[in-house]
């Protein structure tokens, strides 16, 4: 997973308040009440790119030194390791530091990394050929050991809590050459190719280094460190994070020599800090300050699909949440074609699944995608939800509560919106902002029966939110025989449009029982310094080394 957030980290409710929300939903037409909104592209680099006048231009761009880049992320970090703590953030900073065996390119195909080549001999068997010239951030060259040791840091679920469910069918990892290294599974998953990237569930380490600093990684005493073209050198959580170029990696010279990535939770103080000059490029900026930020001189804001998720969770193990009659009370007073038009201006669409168009567009097309994803059909009727809550063992309503990382600011307004449409119903909902540290406590706990999910797809395998959702251990606590059935043919199934199908007939019958509502598949948004572009924008931009596509304009 990744990955949540968001799973990233991160106070007041910035954007639209619930009022002005409700008023917005309000004259969003009955007749258009389940449509779609198609989201939208602002490509940068040598293409075309929004300014902040919100004209189109094409501009000329080449990667040239640069001594600092500033950066602004949106929530804090308390540990680098994002096997600790894998919030997408956490990822972001991790690939400038630390690479897996593979890596997924800008298009989000898989290309090598720390391995030069890999094949599949057989079906549970992976075969890794590693790079001669790969060396750590110090020097010391990669060895087979060291990658046999980082796959056990992953698969252990006391060092790697977050990671450690992805190497749970390894069966074992084994140095079988010089530069060798096996992987073999237990049974044959033909996601887990996406397994050992730096994108996903693999950081490969030094052995020496880690028991040097007693078992730690990722916090300021034990710095993340890697084989990757930077290297750590100050890390202060809910603050700041340092990094020097190194001569080191096998890619080469990256064109920034320092990134300096601050933690600013706060929206308007990262339009400030944009403002004043004090920030190069702002990461995951709030669609609903979109205008804000392209009214920001010297600023081009730039917008791409990023494969994420925005759902509600429902814990069917938590009263009243194990009736369905409740959920789909709550499901049909989500207007979520005005939340993605109102709330995210437009950026996103309407999700009717979890798994996003993008992940299905490499085997049919966008209009197959999109129609073989239509499979919630529980459009916004507050008449229904009323005529669905009069079913349940609640008829006259509850109390419940929620509670929203702070870093989500259009959740938050969308859970003021909803809770509004469902008072009149007797059902009240106490809604609570919270760290990014504590609402990742409410993922599937039994004190929350209403939640979200945030989540940011980075691999290109169409079951990865699907994977987990239906899962043991899924935030839902949802159990259905045929349903697990259906994800474990799919780990089998070797032809991409039959694997497609069966994940997606999962989901069709998972969504029948209303365990989760999907909301919006939405976009991401970057705002930078107008002398600065991105080379080929989109949703795998920051899920490998991303300096090199940092362009100078001119």
């Amino acid at each position: 997973m990744s990955k949540s957030p968001q799973f990233s980290r991160r106070t007041v409710l910035q954007g639209a308040g619930a009022s002005a929300l409700l008023m917005l939903i309000a004259a969003c037409s009955d007749s258009a009440k389940n449509a779609t909104a198609p989201g939208s592209t602002s490509p940068g680099a040598t293409g075309p790119g929004t300014t902040a006048a919100g004209t189109t231009t094409t501009v000329a761009a080449s990667a040239q030194d640069i001594e600092l880049l500033t950066v602004a992320l949106p929530s804090s970090l308390s540990n680098l390791y994002p096997g600790k703590e894998a919030g997408i953030f956490n990822y972001y900073v991790a690939t400038l530091v630390s690479e897996g065996l593979v890596s997924p390119d800008s298009n989000g195909t898989l290309v090598p990394a720390l391995a030069e080549k890999w094949e599949q001999p057989t079906p549970t068997t992976y075969v890794y050929t590693l790079r001669a010239d790969a060396k750590f951030s110090d020097g010391t060259p990669v060895t087979a050991d060291d990658i046999v040791y980082s796959v056990g840091l992953s698969k252990d679920d006391k060092v790697s809590p977050n990671t450690a469910y992805y190497w749970a069918n390894v069966k074992s990892a084994a140095k079988t050459g010089a530069n060798e290294v096996t992987i073999t599974l237990t049974e044959p998953d033909v996601a887990f190719e996406w397994g050992p990237a730096a994108s996903n569930a693999l950081w490969v380490t030094s052995k020496k280094y880690v028991e040097a600093h007693k078992g730690e990684l990722g916090t300021p005493t034990s710095l993340l460190f890697g084989t990757g073209p930077y290297k750590v050198t100050k890390f202060q959580p809910d603050s700041m994070v340092e990094l020097e170029r190194v001569d080191t990696w096998w890619g080469g010279k990256a064109p920034v020599k320092t990134v300096r990535i601050n933690f600013i939770p706060e929206e308007t103080t990262r339009i400030l800090a944009r403002k004043s000059g004090d920030v190069d490029l702002a990461i995951s900026i709030s669609l609903d300050q979109l205008k804000q930020w392209e009214g920001t001189d010297h600023t081009k804001v730039l917008t791409a699909p990023d494969r994420s998720y925005v759902g509600i969770d429902f814990n069917t193990a938590v009263a009243p949440f194990d009736d369905i009659h409740v959920r789909k009370a709550i499901a049909y007073a989500c207007n979520r074609k005005a939340y993605v038009e109102k709330l995210l201006g437009g950026h996103g669409e309407v999700a009717t699944a979890l798994t996003t168009p993008l992940q299905l567009e490499t085997i049919m097309s966008p209009t197959e995608a999109r129609t073989a994803l239509n499979l919630l059909d529980l459009p916004y009727d507050l008449d229904l939800a009323k005529a669905e809550l009069a079913k349940s063992k609640v008829p006259t309503g509850f109390t419940t509560k929620v509670e929203i990382s702070s870093s989500a600011p259009q959740v938050s307004s969308a859970f003021q919106a909803l809770a509004q449409a469902v008072k009149p119903l007797g059902i009240i909902i106490d809604i609570k902002e919270v760290p990014v540290e504590e609402w990742y406590n409410t993922i599937a706990s039994k004190d929350f029966g209403l939640a979200y999910m945030w989540y940011f797809n980075t691999t290109g395998d169409p079951a990865e939110l699907a994977t987990w959702f239906f899962g043991d251990g899924n935030p839902a606590s949802y159990k259905n025989p045929a349903v697990t059935a259906l994800m474990a043919s799919s780990k089998k199934e070797t032809d991409p449009k039959k694997r497609a199908q069966i994940i997606i007939d999962a989901q069709k019958t998972a969504l029948a029982d209303v365990p989760y509502v999907p909301l919006w598949w939405g976009e991401a948004a970057i705002a930078i310094n107008d002398k600065y572009t991105v080379k080929d924008f989109g949703s795998y931009t920051f899920l490998s080394p991303w300096t090199p596509r940092i362009l100078t304009v001119g």
